[in-house]
């Protein structure tokens, strides 16, 4: 499973967060990440067939596939201060867009919130990845910096490109 194709009013990107594991509840990820997945299922549950001919298998590993918001990781709020609000809406806006700013981002929530998790996701075995999906039209270029990709290290995150051509 893939990440979704951008859409018209969106950014030129999506971050998506793909977690493979042997056996770990689906459940348990969308907790703590506190992410509701696009798409997941455990170790152990049936396969659906596709075409409702074939014999029924079990799902082999655990999969969770759930759509990052960088924006999660950044409190500008303004407690108090409803005048403040529109400042933070268009701060939102004007960062959205860039998705050096976006990996960064998510890479810092990634590390201070859930660095235990993802590691111990590692440690048995699984497989976590950031997928960018980005409009290869839209994003001229593209350079990550020794902090995002040093983040990302750390916790054993791959980061896999998918360019569409929208």
């Amino acid at each position: 499973m893939e990440a979704r194709k951008l859409s018209d009013q969106s950014p030129p990107f999506q971050l998506s967060l793909r977690i493979r594991h042997p056996s770990i509840d689906p459940a348990l990820l969308s907790r703590e990440l506190a992410i509701d997945p696009e798409h997941s299922f455990r170790a152990g549950e049936p396969r659906r067939s596709s075409s409702g001919h074939a014999p029924s298998t079990v799902h082999g590993q655990t999969y969770w596939l759930g759509i990052l918001n960088p924006a999660m990781s950044l409190d500008i709020s303004f407690p108090g201060r409803p005048k403040l609000a529109i400042a933070q809406r268009h701060l939102h806006a004007a960062l959205e867009p860039h998705l050096g700013w976006a990996l960064s981002s998510s890479a810092m929530l990634l590390r201070t919130k859930h660095a235990a998790l993802l590691r111990r996701i590692s440690a048995d075995g699984g497989q976590v990845t950031v997928i960018v999906a980005l409009s290869a039209i839209a994003v001229g270029s593209l350079s990550l910096t020794p902090e995002v990709t040093g983040a990302f290290s750390d916790l054993g995150i791959t980061i896999e490109f998918e360019f569409t051509n929208d």
